[in-house]
């Protein structure tokens, strides 16, 4: 009696094999993109902070170099104009964010409703350019005005008086020897007041040119 065994194929086998095998692959494939993405992020939040920090650490170097020359350079600068300005009443000069601003009232430079500089103008400007010629950087020239509706067949509105009188401000400081691309002139009008419009004394201060030496 003899038995036949069925020898096992070996070509199915090898075919069940391979056909699995790619799971291992993609299992393989999951793992490192995750890995990889999770490597990006850590190096972009690690990049994130050192940037930060030596951001930081650039602007405290920075603020401890500029800050002294910053405020020398005011102080000494607002301490000069005030020599100046001591014989004229109602004109000051201090230092804000965009620069050191000189308040002017109009009474000093215009005759009421007027856009043309005064006989007494050239007293307070001329001394004010000697000064600004040896500066160096930009001019803000800027007319201001108060809320009462201007009575002139030449000028329309306070907007345009304001403007004009910046205007007339700045080619004085251009005749006085100002170099033209340091200077630009703005008109407000009644639009950003510094004191009450609703008294004389409110108004007066409103009515004014500002001429701030930009840092």
């Amino acid at each position: 009696m003899s038995f036949d065994l069925e020898k096992p194929n070996n070509n199915q086998e090898d075919e069940k094999e391979n056909t699995e095998r790619w799971l291992i692959s993609y299992s393989d494939f999951l793992t490192l993109l995750f890995t990889f993405f999770v490597a990006l992020y850590a190096l972009s939040t690690i990049d994130q902070k050192k940037a930060e920090s030596f951001s930081e650490s650039l602007n405290k170097v920075f603020k401890v170099i500029e800050s002294p020359i910053k405020k020398d350079y005011d102080e000494e600068l607002i301490k000069e104009i005030e020599v100046i300005l001591r014989e004229f009443q109602g004109a000051t000069v201090k230092a804000q964010k965009r620069g050191i601003v000189i308040t002017l009232p109009d009474i000093l430079l215009f005759n009421s409703g007027s856009a043309e500089l005064n006989k007494d103008a050239n007293k307070v400007l001329d001394k004010l350019a000697e000064s600004l010629r040896k500066m160096g950087g930009k001019i803000s020239i800027e007319g201001h005005t108060d809320n009462v509706p201007i009575q002139s067949e030449k000028i329309k509105s306070n907007w345009e008086l304001s403007t004009l009188r910046a205007l007339s401000v700045l080619q004085y400081l251009i005749d006085s020897g100002i170099a033209p691309e340091r200077l630009s002139a703005t008109g407000f009008g009644e639009y950003q007041p510094i004191a009450d419009n609703n008294t004389e004394e409110g108004k007066a201060k409103n009515r004014r040119v500002e001429i701030v030496i930009i840092r």
